[in-house]
C-alpha cells in the first residue's frame, strides 16, 4: 500500500513500519504530525485538541481541504478512531459550518468527510451568515465571526453535543456556536483535530 501523502510504498522505510502496517501514511509522514492531546476550557466547556496545528498535519488538512485531495479524508482520525469511538460513545458530533463560498468551492464538507470514518450520530445544526473567508481576516474580524453563527430554522439539539472543527485559532467559531446554544438544555464538549497552540486559552 501506498502512503496517501507521498506516495511512498509504506514498508520501505523502516521494518518497524512494515510490521506496524495499519496506517494509511508511512512512518515519515505520520512523525510529522505533532500530536498534543491538549485538554483546555472555552466559556467553561470542556475542549480536546488532537494535533498541533502545524508541519505534517497543516499540510495534509491544507492539501486535503484546499487542494480537494478527497483520498486523505480517512489520515486524520485513522490512527485514534477506536479511542474517539470510546471517549465520545453517546454523544452527537455537531459539525461547525463552513461559508457558503468555501462549500461550493470545495464541492464537499469537509468535516463530514473526516469524521464519518467514526461511524456515530452527525449534525449539522449551525449556518454561517458572514460571508468573509477566515484565513483573509485579521485576528480582531476573527474574533467578530462569533455573531454569525445561528442555528438552522428547525434544528433539534441532542443532550449530549459534541462540537467538532479541524482547527482552533482564535475560538470564534466556537465560541459563536456555544452562544448560538445559550438557553438549551443539553451538554457540551468540544474536540478540534488541532490547535494553534499559542492561541489555546
Amino acid at each position: 500500500m501506498r502512503c496517501l501523502m507521498c506516495g511512498k510504498t509504506i514498508g520501505e522505510n523502516s521494518l518497524r513500519e512494515l510490521l506496524a502496517g495499519d496506517d494509511l501514511l508511512c512512518e515519515e509522514c505520520r512523525n510529522g504530525w505533532h500530536r498534543t492531546g491538549k485538554r483546555f476550557t472555552v466559556d467553561g466547556v470542556k475542549a480536546y485538541a488532537e494535533y498541533a496545528y502545524d508541519g505534517g498535519f497543516r499540510d495534509c488538512l491544507l492539501q486535503f481541504k484546499e487542494c480537494g485531495d478527497e483520498a486523505l479524508r480517512d489520515v486524520f482520525l485513522y490512527t485514534c478512531k477506536d479511542r474517539f469511538r470510546r471517549k465520545y460513545r453517546g454523544w452527537t458530533l455537531v459539525l461547525m459550518p463552513s461559508s457558503p463560498q468555501n462549500l461550493e468551492r470545495r464541492g464537499f464538507s469537509h468535516l463530514q468527510e473526516i469524521f464519518a470514518c467514526v461511524r456515530m450520530p452527525m449534525l449539522e445544526v449551525f449556518t454561517k451568515t458572514d460571508t468573509a473567508i477566515q484565513k483573509e481576516l485579521t485576528y480582531e474580524e476573527r474574533q467578530q465571526m462569533k455573531e454569525h453563527i445561528i442555528l438552522k430554522e428547525g434544528a433539534v439539539i441532542p443532550k449530549k453535543v459534541l462540537l467538532c472543527d479541524d482547527v482552533y485559532t482564535t475560538g470564534a467559531t466556537i465560541r459563536g456556536a456555544l452562544r448560538a446554544l445559550q438557553g438549551i438544555p443539553c451538554q457540551k464538549q468540544i474536540y478540534t483535530l488541532s490547535a494553534v497552540e499559542k492561541t489555546l486559552p
